[in-house]
């Protein structure tokens, strides 16, 4: 990365200084500043560059059974099949590391820094709505539609012709100050841009250099050296969005992460940059399949994981309200911590994993879990 050094002087610090137009600058400059965004940037509602990459992920399975992502191909292709005055977006860029919107109660089990916030659906899509607000102010006859990672969008598509990033070999957008650990978010709007003089933004250089550490370390294997992943391998995907068990082949793989996986992102240069800026903790930056955790930290996990089993679904959904960790629901939650239990060979909760042994969806994992618990360590 050293290398990139004479590279990254010369980059712009925010996408916002390439827009020329000093009407526009002035605009997002306030809104900007007003909503604490890290990143702005804006760029036109064309056919977006990665497209036909996309098309080959979907024709290749590689989304495991999130059949959404293959519905909304066609607004993802065309953005005006969302809404036919839509010609421009507004692309945001705001960190989830260091924490923005902690939750009341942390935690103990190990999760994605993203959601270690209170659920960004909620919460940034509420900045985006007050910048709608100021944005109708002067606009008032024009469409503003926000998406916060939940619409038909190929959000990194936008925000790397924007300038808020390069596509790294991660496949997370990676911008050489914020690094990956943000999220990103757009408005499309039906107002237009004049590239002619209102754009200067040059896409940012793929810094990843020859750099594979990301790939390395990826338990899984479901990262590949052309910025393909393959979610159906992925950590974060398997204790998350899917609604199946881990095949077993997987599971030992996945570690003690609980919720979500950050290997591929701690592990980054780029990542290391904003960590050492923020004094991380060493926990935050590990990279091993299993943290070290103190006697107090190990009581805590077993206590939370106790109580993932001995609830209901329905008050698992109450518990998790406002937290990213409703998003897995309870069958998740429950799978997860077999997992983690079996992983860290948890054998206080024995009792609490026997109670699935007759579950009609977690019997079989119920039956591994144990098995694992009685191989030694």
């Amino acid at each position: 990365m050293d290398s990139m050094n004479e590279t990254t002087l010369k980059l712009k610090k925010n996408p916002l200084d390439s827009i020329t137009d000093p009407i526009w600058h002035k605009r997002l400059s306030q809104i900007q500043s007003e909503l604490q965004f890290d990143l702005i940037g804006l760029t036109d509602l064309k056919r977006p560059l990665t497209i036909d990459f996309y098309k080959k992920w979907l024709d290749q399975g590689l989304f495991g059974d999130m059949d959404y992502l293959k519905n909304h191909f066609d607004a993802k292709a065309n953005p005006q099949n969302i809404e036919p005055t839509l010609l421009s977006a507004l692309t945001i860029g705001h960190h989830y590391y260091p924490v923005f919107d902690k939750p009341a109660v942390s935690k103990p089990a190990r999760i994605a820094m993203y959601a270690q916030n209170n659920d960004y659906h909620f919460w940034l899509k509420e900045k985006l709505n007050q910048t709608i607000i100021l944005l109708k102010q002067e606009f008032p006859d024009h469409v503003f539609l926000p998406f916060v990672d939940s619409g038909p969008v190929l959000e990194r598509d936008l925000a790397y012709r924007s300038g808020l990033g390069w596509f790294g070999k991660n496949t997370c957008l990676i911008h050489h100050q914020k690094g990956s650990l943000f999220f990103i978010a757009e408005i499309l709007t039906s107002l237009p841009i004049n590239e002619s003089n209102t754009l200067s933004i040059a896409t940012h250089p793929d810094l990843c250099g020859t750099c594979t550490k990301c790939i390395d370390i990826c338990p899984t294997q479901a990262l590949t050296h052309d910025k393909t992943m393959k979610a159906d391998q992925c950590i974060s995907y398997l204790t998350i969005e899917s609604k199946k068990t881990a095949p077993i082949e997987l599971r030992k793989k996945i570690g003690d992460w609980f919720f979500g996986c950050d290997l591929c992102q701690t592990v980054c240069p780029w990542n290391q940059k904003v960590f050492k800026l923020n004094q991380a903790t060493a926990n935050l930056k590990s990279s091993d399949q299993l943290l070290n955790l103190n006697d107090q930290e190990k009581m805590d996990l077993n206590v939370f994981l106790k109580d993932i089993l001995n609830s209901s679904n329905k008050s698992l959904q109450k518990k998790m309200t406002g937290s990213a960790l409703f998003r897995a629901a309870g069958f998740g939650l429950k799978r997860n911590a077999m997992i983690v239990i079996a992983n860290r060979k948890i054998k206080d909760l024995e009792d609490d994993v026997k109670l699935y042994l007759k579950d009609d969806k977690l019997a079989e994992l119920a039956q591994w879990t144990l098995s694992e618990l009685n191989l030694p360590l």
